[in-house]
């Protein structure tokens, strides 16, 4: 068994709130293999004299998110 086996075929993020990432299946679903941890670190990022800019720390995690998924696909297309 290999890893590009339960990743599957390619690897998206859902920036629904939710921080997961998904792998889509040869089969065509999809299994969640992964989820983006460390969002108070984030927040800590963006606080401001009012607290924390939500706005901007929501952009910041899905931007990552997405940046991992990228870095991901690209690693599955090497192989």
């Amino acid at each position: 068994m290999k890893i590009k086996d339960f990743i599957g075929t390619e690897v998206r993020f859902d920036d629904f709130g939710g921080g997961y990432f998904w792998g889509k299946q040869k089969d065509g679903g999809e299994q969640m293999i992964a989820e983006i941890r460390g969002y108070g670190a984030i927040q800590k990022m963006f606080l401001n004299k009012k607290g924390c800019d939500f706005d901007k720390a929501d952009k910041f995690q899905d931007d990552l998110g997405k940046w991992i998924a990228e870095a991901i696909n690209d690693k599955l297309k090497q192989e």
